[in-house]
């Protein structure tokens, strides 16, 4: 029987005279990484934006002012008790559904994609990326009910509810990279919160079972090739798998310290495409600009805010907490190593960004509120 570790969160008029002096308890550490991040991130977009010249000039702009926007939600997120978070998840959940379905019947088309809701002002918003935290909360606090046994089948039912909905409006659009991505999420959630190892195993083998067919059937012919091209990289190095070619050369081409900020050939010269240097394949020009040190220095404080997501874990006063960093943290996890992979050929293709890095509002406004999110379980950590 699992003790009972669900706390009684303070009143809204209790919990606001204490919010200014528990900001005084955050991770310092945490928030100096991310701010690093960022500022590598915006410093890149703005010497992608010179080198392409047009409206790439202005994107560092952008950037920079999603990045403020996040870091005020950041600080009310970390002011304000988790608890009601996870008692309201149900409610994030919902919303969380509305803007996928709006986002398929009246978003914008985008590369092939309806991914894209219009705000005023002409800024669009990318619903698939709030729902990756719209899933982890409801997951969390369900897991965090002491009447669940995760050890029985029956009771995990209600995750493959939660997971199945926004994964299905998601892939509709099509955009299989961040529905994939919410599996590891429920997965690291639930074996946190108890779920038998074994079952992982049944599942690995179901699935690997049901890859041919999923492959053949369900995987449109453009998405096989990114497949058959991380299998075999040198089958197509002109069409397909242009961009994974250029961004082994420009990762290879930077040598132990790079050819220099803003000297980089493979994204001056366009042949890494200027639709996605700054974006999915920013690593790639980090990497040859500043080569194996830069590289390596990005890596390792993407590699800090895991571990600090982790120790955060360890240090919450409650299962709902723990369970909320755990799935903050392989959600990051898994953002970072896909990214990072698809510049290097360990990873196919799929559109992923890196976290505090990349360009890209929606994206930063939900990292940025994960880490008010760790930084609220920190402040009230035992």
């Amino acid at each position: 029987m699992r003790a009972a570790t669900r706390r009684q969160p303070r009143t809204w008029w209790q919990h606001t005279g204490e919010a200014c002096k528990g900001l005084r308890r955050m991770s310092w550490l945490l928030l100096a990484v991310v701010g690093c991040l960022c500022s590598i991130g915006i410093a890149f977009i703005f010497a992608i934006g010179r080198q392409h010249g047009g409206g790439f000039e202005l994107v560092w702009q952008n950037q920079t002012m999603w990045v403020v926007i996040g870091l005020v939600g950041m600080l009310v997120l970390a002011a304000i008790d988790y608890e009601w978070l996870g008692r309201g998840s149900h409610l994030i959940y919902a919303g969380t559904i509305a803007l996928l379905i709006a986002v398929l019947l009246i978003g914008r088309e985008i590369h092939g994609a309806r991914s894209w809701l219009v705000l005023p002002g002409g800024k669009t918003l990318q619903p698939a990326e709030f729902a990756k935290l719209g899933v982890i909360l409801p997951v969390a606090w369900l897991a965090s009910r002491q009447s669940m046994h995760l050890g029985r089948w029956r009771h995990l039912f209600p995750f493959v509810l939660i997971l199945a909905l926004p994964m299905a409006l998601i892939a509709l659009q099509p955009d299989y990279g961040s529905a994939i991505v919410l599996v590891p999420i429920v997965v690291g959630i639930v074996f946190v919160a108890g779920l038998p190892a074994r079952w992982l195993v049944y599942a690995g083998v179901i699935v690997a079972l049901l890859s041919p067919i999923i492959f053949h059937q369900v995987l449109a012919e453009h998405q096989r090739n990114r497949i058959r091209i991380f299998l075999n990289p040198s089958s197509d190095t002109t069409r397909s798998g242009w961009n994974a070619r250029q961004s082994l050369l420009a990762v290879g081409s930077g040598g132990l310290s790079g050819k220099g900020f803003m000297n980089g050939t493979q994204n001056t010269l366009g042949y890494l495409p200027r639709n996605v240097s700054h974006t999915d394949f920013i690593f790639s020009v980090i990497a040859e600009e500043t080569g194996f040190v830069g590289s390596t220095a990005v890596i390792v404080l993407e590699v800090l805010v895991l571990l600090l997501s982790v120790y955060i874990a360890s240090q919450a006063c409650d299962e709902f907490g723990r369970n909320v960093a755990c799935g903050i943290a392989v959600m990051f996890c898994c953002h970072v190593y896909i990214n990072i992979g698809m510049t290097v050929g360990m990873a196919p293709i799929i559109g992923i960004p890196l976290p505090f890095v990349s360009s890209g509002g929606s994206f930063m406004l939900l990292t940025m509120g994960c880490i008010g999110i760790l930084q609220s379980i920190y402040i009230r950590r035992r």
